[in-house]
């Protein structure tokens, strides 16, 4: 998961580089579960799951429908900070705060909070480290606060891989931008922007539950 992470990391920093002013308290916005002590082990320490969890739909009630991570009757399944299962290194993964994929009617929502001052920037590509120096010159706030980014609705094969179809979303904060939007931003195709997810998607060795 953290190699997926890193990528929406970056994404947001390229995405930031052209946003206005006044959408900054939507982009800044944190999810409902961020904090919670559904995230938070007995020790104190960040909850792991190493296999997809089944949410009980008498928790999901308690929850509301409509609610993170849903209500109504469809199976739901939650991975909690499945970005401390990876022993792999990464530019990002210190500046991860907390991680979270939810499963729903064959839908897969996935992100995490980042603060992108803890980045190190060092390991990450030339390319990536201009935009990076960029964006945060542009918007210093970014160093010292917490920001979400994700993906919503991606979809699966007939293999079972994750796929990033037409209805696929790109989340910054409260904020979400279409593949086709976030492709013109980055500057990119959106085959070459959907391909590139779905390779770093491919990485993650997760397998989706079976419906």
């Amino acid at each position: 998961m953290a190699k997926k992470i890193g990528i929406a990391a970056l994404v947001l920093v390229l995405l930031l580089g052209g946003t206005a002013a006044w959408l900054w308290h939507r982009l800044t916005a944190l999810p409902q579960w961020y904090g919670s002590a559904d995230m938070i082990a007995e020790d104190g320490t960040p909850r792991v799951d190493e296999d997809w969890v089944r949410i009980p739909s008498a928790d999901r009630q308690k929850k509301g429908a409509g609610t993170d991570p849903g209500g109504g009757d469809e199976v739901v399944y939650q991975l909690r900070n499945p970005h401390l299962r990876s022993t792999k290194p990464s530019p990002m993964k210190r500046a991860i705060k907390a991680s979270k994929a939810v499963y729903k009617g064959g839908t897969l929502e996935a992100g995490a909070v980042v603060n992108m001052g803890d980045v190190d920037i060092d390991k990450l590509p030339p390319k990536d480290q201009k935009a990076y120096r960029d964006t945060i010159e542009a918007f210093p706030a970014l160093t010292g606060r917490d920001v979400y980014v994700g993906i919503e609705g991606a979809g699966r094969d007939a293999e079972g891989n994750v796929v990033i179809g037409p209805g696929t979303k790109i989340r910054v904060g409260d904020t979400r931008y279409s593949v086709r939007k976030a492709a013109k931003r980055l500057g990119k195709s959106e085959a070459a922007l959907r391909s590139q997810i779905e390779a770093e998607l491919d990485k993650l060795d997760i397998d989706l539950p079976k419906e």
